[in-house]
């Protein structure tokens, strides 16, 4: 044992010293490490914050076309339920995401019909709509790039809005099946889009074609594009012979064929009902009617195969040609006109 002169315990003594220096130093690299870490923090915040949705607005061909995003209506939306998760979602969704979108686009309630759903699961779709608002510009770009290709080969010169929200998680259906997209497309020329973070750029880019499609079918035809069963067979049918122009590796799910004989009940039903203006007839068409026989996207792919048949038949008809042309005249002249037209 190492003693100091006056007897006591130089060990003792040197160790209590390096104890406290390194209590020192621990407290030190303590510090430092916060420090670290809160300039971190900062800096997470302050790219975050940055993180503004925008309002993006170009020109092709002299038509013009402006995509307005709702990620901020949403993350204020999802920030009072998670602060405040006693209240009536869908009050609280309507009065600060529905009210302000309806404001924007002129849409009522009764034109919109019910495209927008609420969910329980907040942090989800805070998740999904922050990952949204950090793509923006890729996914204004994808947009963009689609809208002008499908504009070069076909136009009608209106102004063409399109609104961006992200898709209710609960929606497992458009997530899964619809590969993460789904939009619908209104009269003035107005496109709503629900977009999942996992959607790839070819699935929307067909997507944007296709809807991009339907506002030109309703630029030109207006009501006619949309009267009865058959009209809006041969819309939907229309569009994804247009969208499968540029993106034929695509490939979705509701323009595979029918097998042979559900084409037939499909067939069968669709002659008997062509002229229904009966949304419930048509609705078996689109959701699925399965004591009839009928599945979901019968509209699509029945619509796809005719006017695909019509283009077949008729090489010498623009694309523009057969977007004016009416869905009795598409049938007429494909090889459907037998099984549909009585």
């Amino acid at each position: 044992m190492n003693l100091n002169a006056d007897g006591t315990n130089l060990w003792g003594e040197s160790m209590g010293r390096f104890i406290n220096l390194s209590v020192i130093l621990l407290f030190i690299t303590f510090i430092s490490a916060c420090s670290n870490h809160t300039e971190q923090n900062k800096e997470v915040e302050e790219k975050e914050s940055a993180l503004n949705q925008t309002t993006y607005r170009f020109l092709h061909n002299k038509q013009e076309f402006e995509i307005i995003s709702f990620y901020e209506e949403v993350l204020t939306y999802t920030e009072i339920m998670n602060e405040n998760p006693k209240l009536d979602i869908k009050k609280v969704f309507t009065e600060i995401v529905l009210e302000p979108f309806k404001e924007k686009s002129s849409l009522s309630d009764v034109t919109l019909g019910n495209p927008f759903s609420t969910t329980t699961e907040i942090e989800q779709l805070e998740k999904n709509t922050k990952k949204l608002l950090k793509n923006q510009e890729q996914i204004n770009q994808w947009i963009e790039e689609a809208i002008i290709e499908s504009a070069e080969l076909l136009s009608s010169g209106a102004v063409t809005k399109i609104y961006i929200f992200p898709v209710n998680p609960d929606d497992w259906f458009v997530i899964n099946q619809m590969r993460g997209v789904n939009a619908l497309t209104y009269f003035g020329n107005k496109i709503v889009f629900m977009i999942a973070p996992t959607v790839s750029e070819m699935d929307l880019k067909r997507v944007v074609a296709h809807e991009y499609h339907h506002t030109v079918n309703l630029f030109y035809n207006r009501e006619q594009s949309m009267n009865s069963v058959l009209d809006l067979t041969i819309t939907e049918g229309k569009a994804e012979s247009f969208a499968n122009i540029f993106y034929p590796e695509a490939k979705p799910p509701w323009t595979e064929p029918l097998p042979e004989d559900v084409e037939a009940k499909v067939l069968k039903e669709l002659r008997e009902n062509a002229d229904s203006t009966d949304w419930k007839i048509y609705n078996d068409f689109f959701i699925g009617n399965y004591s009839k026989g009928i599945p979901g996207w019968s509209n699509y792919k029945i619509g796809y195969q005719i006017t695909e048949s019509f283009i077949e038949n008729n090489p010498n008809h623009s694309v523009l040609d057969w977007t004016k042309i009416n869905a009795k005249e598409i049938v007429k002249n494909s090889e459907y006109r037998d099984k549909i037209l009585q």
